[in-house]
């Protein structure tokens, strides 16, 4: 892994913020858990019960809903490849900007017919580039589209598809929604996989061949395969829906939670800051440019 000429502290601090935050909340549950200080029958997930206190231990544990994404795994090479493969993508991903869900701001006293029809133009409800914000949602729609299906689509599916899979632990499905999304993003970006380049369009099936090869063509890689299908889900409705319905905003970011990862960064709106794609930000004690 390049450490970019420092350190692997001076690396951490240079990840983008959600990536960073992923990455460390994923090296410590993934740590405390094969070191034995946290069990993992406590940070999985079996089903709904285990949130809302009816599980075996009789306690609401809610945690369970965000460890079950962090544990990467038992020490080994493997684990450090799920490592690498998420902060890789990810920080990419980041950098180079998310799929935008923050809803264009209209200011009451612009002439509405003109707002109108410039919403009209654009097609879409939404700025053009994408922020802290607009990942951090989408990581969360992610997670919340991932439990769901998993307890509500994959057990209805046939058990020759699924040869009885069954899944506790959610970080490769995360992993491959966050691979998903930014190949939609950037088609056309190219990735060196195994020291081959290769589109990003295609990186995805790349994957799951890879899956399927691994389990000897015996069984689908229903991970790789569940986290792409929960990122298309939401590739299809923030971009494809207001494409096709112009200005309708399905999955828009909570402007509180804008204002949190706005206020987190040291950032903050200029008044009527519409140009650029999005809000003009200024840098308000030296931790980002505007």
């Amino acid at each position: 892994m390049d450490f970019g000429g420092g350190g692997p502290e001076q690396w951490f601090r240079r990840l983008p913020p959600v990536t960073r935050l992923l990455l460390g909340s994923s090296v410590v549950v993934t740590a405390l858990t094969n070191l034995g200080q946290l069990k993992w029958h406590q940070v999985c997930l079996h089903d709904w019960n285990d949130l809302i206190g009816n599980g075996s231990s009789g306690k609401i544990e809610a945690h369970r809903a965000f460890t079950c994404f962090l544990y990467a795994g038992q020490f080994g090479i493997n684990t450090l490849i799920g490592l690498h493969l998420l902060t890789h993508i990810s920080a990419r991903y980041e950098a180079m900007g998310p799929i935008c869900t923050r809803r264009v701001l209209v200011n009451p006293q612009d002439n509405q017919q003109q707002v109108q029809e410039d919403l009209r133009r654009r097609r879409s409800p939404y700025y053009d580039r994408g922020e802290t914000s607009d990942y951090a949602w989408a990581l969360l729609l992610g997670a919340c589209g991932i439990i769901v299906t998993n307890f509500s689509i994959l057990p209805r599916l046939p058990a020759v598809m699924t040869r009885n899979q069954q899944y506790i632990f959610f970080f490769r499905q995360l992993t491959h929604f966050i691979v998903y999304i930014w190949t939609k993003k950037y088609p056309d970006q190219f990735v060196n996989l195994f020291g081959v380049n290769v589109r990003a369009a295609y990186l995805p099936l790349c994957y799951m061949v890879i899956g399927l090869a691994l389990n000897n063509g015996e069984a689908l890689p229903l991970d790789i395969i569940h986290g792409c299908f929960v990122g298309h889900l939401y590739f299809y409705l923030s971009v494809v829906v207001p494409q096709v319905l112009p200005g309708r905003a399905v999955v828009a970011t909570p402007v509180a939670l804008v204002d949190l990862c706005n206020w987190l960064e040291g950032r903050a709106n200029v008044v009527d800051g519409r140009a650029g794609g999005g809000p003009e930000l200024v840098d308000v004690d030296g931790v980002i440019g505007g």
